[in-house]
């Protein structure tokens, strides 16, 4: 989903729009066709050939008993032979309807090699004065197969239906019949076809199967050859040698090199559709919508084909492959018009199926909107039932109201909202467990596979819980956009390896990130984090907050770890910090530091709570400031020191006023330092001194080696 794994649907996609085509040409516009010569050789006397009034006809000709009869169409520009039809024979005539047995189809087109056949078949032959005949309908029963061959790297593919009919003045082809494709990167089964195809435009307008049951996309063995069946006879080769090709005094069509046909290109970009609460289900990861989109199937394809061709080129022909072609050439014709069944590959495990109540589109990228509909409620993750939940365990999951995905670009856009659930691995009392982290956002989100990255979009949400026996602690963020950089799993005890995020940026305005422990219905702590910005890496397991920042601090609940001291600084409290345009929090070692580079440098405010009210108010103004803690229980935090530098300015409400270079709090021992310097000198209470030493377990606040009268009133 988001690991840089690339989409593999396009494969099926992709034939299916190859088989769409092979199949309604069949049917379709019939071109110039070549009557291969039937064997009288065991006809002593023609007149034993019947003719009767109900033949059928092929233009002004009637047609008697034929057997093992074929049409070839050739294309009478480049001369290439298109398209072989044939029947081992006609089983009954009437007028111009024909009921063919064992009817088939070669195709050879420069995206395809595709055969086609079934048991039986009718057809109804149009003869209009002064045209060419043509297939006005016709249906193709019993065991129809599709075979399309493998090319480059894409294996066999097999295409099967019971029954498949032709419509010409609708220019439409169908089945509501079961459809099965197999082929060793994919498995689908459905029910119901729909086929259109333009004419006039000579491109499929829409395939349509009208419900999708599961399509099945397969690994294929790393390094393994793909399987393909030999083409027998390259049909260009073959049209050169035969007697039925088109006068040779027609002018022959060069092919011109130079850049490609951009309208041409155009026609042949499709893009398939699943739709109605589609599901995409990984081995680790789901993805879900209420439409999913693959884009530009065909332009991948010749894109994948030109750089196959590039690496191709710089290397010698295989001598081996040359002679065996030229021994393939010699064959006879009746080898193409009658393949046969081979097995069918199953190797490769499934590594992701997709299921959808609705249907599978198939369309041209710039045809307009196809049956647009509006996406269904959307449902989050904590609105999915218990059974959906369940289903979907412990895997990372995706969820949107649509996705389109560019095979091209291999980029993905989720539009309208959208949420990312993945587990992380946390350490609590009982052991390692994982949770969900989910990350949502109201107005979509962008996955790019080339630039690993995934980019959230409109009022973004991150929550985050951890449960424990002791309390419950919930993180949540907030910001306007998310930027997560991506990575490839990795085998490590990172509380984030196993969702592939190596970076996450969340930008505003209004970017806050905030933390709650509760233990049953009382709240022990509550902090928030606002910046402009914040980071969070995870090679370094650092938190960054960039910009004019506030952090505020609410820890209403007792202490467990009792003092002596009265003015001690980690009692239940509320705490302010603002000024500081940078804050870094590194995780591994406990270690916050916070520096400003405003004039007003950082102020911090700290306001004990006692049973009583409120206690005496205490803050302190400095340009840095650093801060260690650690965990003496799991989940419980506490104050082991503070550093604050840069200048600082001590001040409690109705006590000492501290003035100096740099302040060092021992929360442990709970002791105070404050040292001063020639540009920063060191006053308590408005007195100069050396330094000043605070016990605040006695409350006693003494000056060192002070001398002189400070610019700081004497408190009285």
């Amino acid at each position: 989903m988001i690991g840089g794994r690339k989409f593999k649907i396009w494969l099926v996609s992709t034939c299916a729009v190859l088989a769409a085509f092979a199949l309604y040409k069949m049917f379709g516009d019939t071109g110039n066709i070549q009557i291969s010569k039937p064997d009288y050789k065991n006809i002593l006397d023609t007149n034993g050939i019947p003719v009767d009034s109900n033949s059928g006809r092929i233009g002004q000709a009637k047609v008697g008993d034929v057997g093992k009869a074929s049409f070839r169409t050739v294309n009478p520009k480049t001369r290439k032979l298109e398209r072989v039809i044939g029947f081992e024979k006609v089983l009954h005539k009437t007028g111009d309807e024909w009921q063919l047995d064992k009817p088939y189809m070669n195709v050879y087109q420069e995206n395809i090699r595709c055969d086609i056949k079934a048991d039986t078949g009718i057809v109804e032959i149009e003869n209009l004065e002064g045209a060419k005949p043509s297939a006005k309908q016709a249906v193709m029963k019993g065991n129809v197969v599709v075979h399309i061959h493998g090319q480059g790297k894409r294996s066999d593919s097999f295409i099967y239906l019971n029954e498949v009919a032709f419509d010409n003045d609708r220019s439409m082809l169908w089945s509501k019949d079961d459809i099965t494709f197999v082929s060793q990167e994919a498995e689908l089964a459905g029910k119901g076809m729909e086929i259109v195809y333009n004419n006039a435009t000579s491109r499929l307008e829409f395939l349509k199967i009208k419900k999708v049951d599961y399509l099945n996309i397969k690994d294929i063995v790393k390094n393994a050859d793909v399987k393909t069946t030999e083409v027998i006879n390259e049909p260009n080769d073959l049209v050169k040698s035969s007697e039925m090709i088109a006068s040779a005094e027609e002018p022959q069509t060069e092919i011109q090199q130079g850049e490609p046909n951009e309208t041409a290109s155009r026609k042949e970009d499709y893009l398939c559709l699943f739709r109605d609460n589609v599901r995409i289900e990984y081995k680790e990861e789901v993805v879900m919508a209420d439409e999913i989109s693959i884009t530009n199937l065909m332009l991948s394809q010749k894109k994948e084909k030109s750089k196959k061709g590039q690496q191709q080129s710089a290397k010698s022909e295989d001598n081996t492959l040359v002679e065996k072609k030229k021994e393939t050439n010699t064959n006879s014709v009746e080898k193409i018009v009658q393949p046969s069944q081979p097995a069918v590959e199953t190797k490769g495990n499934v590594i992701a199926t997709v299921k959808c109540d609705g249907p599978m589109i198939i369309r041209p990228v710039n045809a307009k909107e196809y049956e647009e509909i509006k996406p269904a409620k959307f449902k989050g993750f904590n609105q999915l039932n218990s059974a959906m939940r369940k289903t979907l365990g412990e895997r990372n999951l995706l969820i949107a109201e649509k996705i389109k995905y560019n095979i091209e670009t291999e980029t993905a856009d989720a539009n309208g909202q959208v949420e990312l659930v993945f587990y992380p691995q946390i350490q609590t009392d009982t052991g390692k467990q994982k949770v969900p982290f989910i990350i949502a956002a109201a107005e979509g989100a962008k996955f790019s596979i080339p630039d690993n990255q995934a980019i959230f979009f409109g009022d973004v949400k991150g929550v985050f819980v951890k449960q424990t026996d002791s309390f419950e602690e919930q993180n949540i963020f907030y910001g306007s956009k998310l930027i997560a950089d991506l990575a490839e799993k990795q085998e490590s005890k990172d509380v984030m390896a196993s969702s592939d995020i190596s970076h996450i940026t969340i930008l505003g305005p209004n970017v806050r990130l905030e933390s709650i422990k509760t233990m049953g219905e009382t709240k022990l702590s509550h902090a928030r984090l606002k910046s402009e910005r914040i980071d969070y890496d995870r090679l370094t397991e650092n938190i960054i907050a960039t910009g004019k920042g506030k952090i505020e601090y609410s820890n209403t609940a007792q202490n467990l770890r009792q003092s002596s001291g009265k003015n001690k600084l980690d009692k239940p409290c509320f705490t302010l910090a603002e000024g500081f345009t940078k804050l870094v929090w590194d995780t591994n070692t406990m270690h916050v530091r916070a520096t400003s580079d405003e004039t007003a440098g950082i102020h911090i405010g700290y306001l004990p709570v006692l049973e009583t009210g409120y206690g005496p108010r205490t803050t302190v103004d400095t340009k840095q400031i650093d801060i260690d803690y650690y965990e003496p229980t799991a989940g419980r935090t506490e104050l082991k020191k503070l550093v604050a530098s840069g200048g600082i300015v001590y001040h409690e409400q109705g006590g000492n006023e501290f003035a100096g270079k740099e302040l060092n709090y021992d929360a442990i021992e709970e002791y105070m330092t404050v040292n001063g310097s020639e540009e920063m000198p060191c006053m308590l209470n408005g007195v100069f001194a050396d330094g000043i030493e605070y016990n605040l377990k006695t409350g006693t606040a003494n000056a060192v080696l002070g001398s002189g009268v400070g610019i700081m009133p004497v408190k009285e």
